[in-house]
């Protein structure tokens, strides 16, 4: 009697193994003209699909609960190598596109809304927002207007190659670093991102610095968390998200100003590169040695 059911337990398991197999069979490598199936590009064991993916979500503390704050801004530097994710593909390609080709679209469809970049301060309100007429008409992009023949309003027809991915080398990053004393715990937040377009746009003849515009973080995290990247060129499967890349800090960046009194960049502290860099690493030595002391007693 052991034996029938021996014989038994095989015989179920292998039929499971077949019905599985024959199951995903269809679910080639190759599809029939011998080129690696759309479907299964993007469902790599290290690369799930991302449409309709809701990004990881973060814990919001009670504001009573965080008794030490310091915000920060940094320059992330798109010509640093591991900072290449966000600026390739130049042209999207390969379900790929850059970070401020993502951006940019978004806020021409109305799918974000795009907010004035001052030097002084960051409001997030109707009055400070940034038509996207605006942007194109102030950073001189290649544009046809369109007005509907219903509502009369009017859109911009924008060819892929027009949009200004190679000119956008840097973004600054505005980020708070806060203590919850509910959980103990250390952390940081991006509030919010702002493209620099390096382009000649006061007829000076000489490309310069133009910070566009700001995204809050939190609005365009629903569409970072479904756009893959390619993070290497060993592993062309291995494709996390913008969004991972942004919440595991895997970016490079410096500091270039603090939230302080008299509102001052760091670069306002020292007149040489040695001074401005020893500032910088001052503000990151008291974020560091805060944590720390947190858990000396």
């Amino acid at each position: 009697m052991s034996k029938f059911l021996r014989l038994l337990f095989v015989g179920g398991l292998m039929s499971l193994v077949t019905s599985a197999y024959s199951q995903t069979a269809d679910n080639s490598f190759f599809d029939e003209s011998g080129e690696i199936s759309e479907e299964v590009a993007s469902n790599l064991p290290t690369s799930g699909p991302k449409e309709g993916l809701e990004p990881i979500e973060m814990v919001n503390p009670r504001a009573d609960d965080v008794f030490w704050q310091k915000v920060v801004y940094r320059i992330i530097d798109l010509r640093e190598k591991m900072n290449y994710p966000f600026y390739y593909p130049e042209q999207a390609s390969d379900n790929r596109q850059s970070l401020f080709a993502l951006m940019f679209r978004l806020v021409q469809e109305g799918k974000v809304k795009a907010y004035t970049y001052d030097e002084t301060r960051e409001v997030f309100n109707d009055d400070n927002l940034v038509s996207f007429k605006e942007t194109v008409e102030k950073y001189q992009i290649l544009a046809t207007p369109k007005a509907d023949s219903i509502t009369n309003d009017t859109t911009y027809i924008i060819d892929e190659t027009d949009v200004p991915n190679r000119d956008v080398f840097k973004y600054y990053a505005k980020e708070v670093w806060f203590f919850d004393k509910i959980t103990s715990s250390f952390c940081v937040k991006l509030i919010a991102l702002c493209p620099i377009l390096y382009k000649d746009v006061d007829g000076t003849g000489v490309p310069s610095n133009n910070p566009m515009f700001w995204i809050p973080f939190d609005k365009l995290r629903p569409f970072l968390s479904q756009t893959e990247v390619l993070i290497t060129d060993r592993n062309n499967g291995a494709r996390p998200s913008f969004d991972d890349l942004f919440i595991k800090r895997r970016f490079a960046s410096y500091i270039y100003k603090e939230s302080n009194i008299q509102n001052r960049g760091i670069v306002e502290y020292g007149s040489t590169v040695d001074e401005v860099k020893k500032v910088q690493d001052q503000v990151k030595t008291q974020l560091v040695n805060f944590e720390n002391d947190l858990w000396e007693y």
